[in-house]
């Protein structure tokens, strides 16, 4: 018997006397129970451990592709801003005209200061990896339509590391803070808005993500963490358009002073 023996069906002469005479009877002899129960262990492993990996590849891939969504969209606002003085308004969430991506405006005033990126408006994909809306908040000086914004503007909006704004993420200078934040609500997408049905799914739990979704001035951004952990479950994706980088661009591009 060959060492490969016990891995394929073996055939076995076995010898019997019959009338005087020896007849030689073949015996098929197939896996045992033993083997078969081995071979399914050692295949489930395996599989286990590709799989496992490209799970995580692909929560990689969802998330690198939403930031990179993201970070066209904030280019999109530097190029509307330029052409037009002031950024565009949000995308109603609820109500008439709402969930079309177009800004909506009322008597040259934003009818909202938070709501969905007016991807229409801006030509971009308004939409994360998960199928979820985009969130958008503009602070109301820099998306007035009727009186436009000057180089000693102001700009409440703030970045923090958690809800409690312990730490300034935007610029620490009074007024100096971010003009626009842009956010995803991530894998879970708890306080979103579904693209396709325009229903919001239940509002988060933890604290940061609920800071995320208050309709205030502070919005967190910090290392992604799962539910049960002390932290809290977290994982928004949040970037900013700042003052300075806006009165950059629009200073190069001659809108500014």
């Amino acid at each position: 018997m060959t060492p490969n023996s016990r891995h394929k069906k073996q055939t076995i002469l076995h010898s019997v006397p019959y009338r005087g005479r020896v007849v030689e009877h073949r015996i098929n002899r197939g896996f045992t129970l033993i083997e078969i129960a081995v071979g399914l262990f050692i295949v489930s492993l395996i599989l286990g451990s590709i799989l496992i990996p490209l799970g995580t590849q692909v929560e990689q891939k969802q998330l690198s592709d939403t930031q990179k969504s993201m970070e066209e969209a904030k280019e999109a606002l530097v190029g509307y801003t330029i052409a037009n003085g002031y950024l565009p308004c949000p995308d109603l969430t609820t109500g008439a005209n709402s969930n079309d991506g177009q800004e909506d405006v009322t008597a040259g005033a934003c009818t909202s200061t938070e709501g969905n990126l007016p991807w229409a408006t801006l030509g971009v994909t308004g939409v994360d990896s998960w199928g979820n809306r985009i969130r958008y908040r503009a602070d109301p000086t820099y998306s007035s339509h009727s009186t436009p914004f000057i180089l000693t503007s102001n700009s409440a909006l703030r970045v923090c590391t958690n809800a409690a704004c312990s730490t300034l993420l935007t610029s620490g200078t009074a007024g100096q803070g971010a003009v626009a934040v842009l956010m995803s609500h991530g894998k879970n997408g708890l306080g979103a808005i579904n693209s396709t049905t325009n229903a919001a799914y239940p509002a988060p739990t933890g604290a940061d993500e609920l800071a995320n979704t208050d309709n205030n001035t502070i919005f967190v951004s910090r290392t992604q963490s799962a539910a049960g952990s002390t932290a809290g479950e977290f994982d928004d994706i949040v970037i900013w358009l700042s003052k300075n980088l806006l009165f950059n661009r629009m200073v190069a591009a001659g809108k500014l002073p």
